[in-house]
């Protein structure tokens, strides 16, 4: 089910987001936090019922409050710089590993496509993102641009300023902008700040119905 969130004008830019959008986030949220775990005993010397607690912490945060949990937020506020996270992100997780191709997920973009210019803005790091992008089966071909963390650098989303890298790099205004992510506080609040609008899913099996609202807009424009 989707929750449009939104003034209704038409798109001129679409944004999507990795985690838990183009692919469930179950194939994400434990083996981020494993990962996170680690980087408290070894980049911290937290003991290992330390690490477990902030990783228990962690779990709470993302079941209760799903939408609201970023866990580049999460690890800067414990400490972490964002140079510190992705670099230990991208050495031992690996996401990709657990994925498949899915011919939906590639399907719904390619019919948006057809209409509208689509950019990927995620945290992950560019190796990390094309990685995944692979074995989803979409590529970095399968959108007019792809944003990384190291595009954002130090404003990474919920941060508005990691939207405002793409309004300035494609030259779209935010009120011609929609964001498409399964988390309204890190992947579409900070775009709606700037003048934009979103559609919230629950994951990949949602962008048919996204998809379906946004070519609506743009041809009843």
């Amino acid at each position: 089910m989707i929750d449009v969130l939104g003034t209704g004008s038409a798109p001129r830019l679409v944004v999507f987001d990795l985690d838990g959008t183009l692919y469930p986030k179950e194939a994400y949220a434990e083996q981020v936090l494993a990962v996170i775990g680690r980087m408290f005993v070894e980049l911290q010397g937290a003991s290992e019922a330390h690490a477990e607690a902030k990783v228990a912490e962690l779990r709470e945060a993302m079941r209760t409050n799903w939408s609201g949990t970023s866990t580049t937020s999460f690890v800067r506020a414990n400490g972490f710089d964002v140079a510190q996270w992705l670099e230990y992100r991208e050495t031992h997780l690996s996401i990709a590993d657990g994925l498949r191709r899915d011919d939906g997920v590639v399907r719904e973009l390619g019919r948006l496509r057809e209409v509208v210019p689509i950019v990927l803005l995620t945290n992950n790091t560019r190796g990390s993102m094309e990685a995944i992008l692979g074995k989803v089966g979409i590529g970095t071909e399968g959108f007019t641009e792809v944003f990384s963390s190291e595009d954002s650098r130090d404003t990474p989303k919920p941060d508005p300023g990691a939207f405002q890298v793409v309004l300035d790099r494609l030259g779209v205004p935010a009120e011609g902008t929609w964001s498409v992510g399964d988390r309204v506080d890190i992947d579409i609040a900070p775009l709606q700040r700037l003048g934009g609008s979103g559609i919230a899913v629950d994951g990949p099996a949602d962008l048919g119905a996204a998809v379906d609202h946004l070519i609506g807009l743009v041809r009843r424009a």
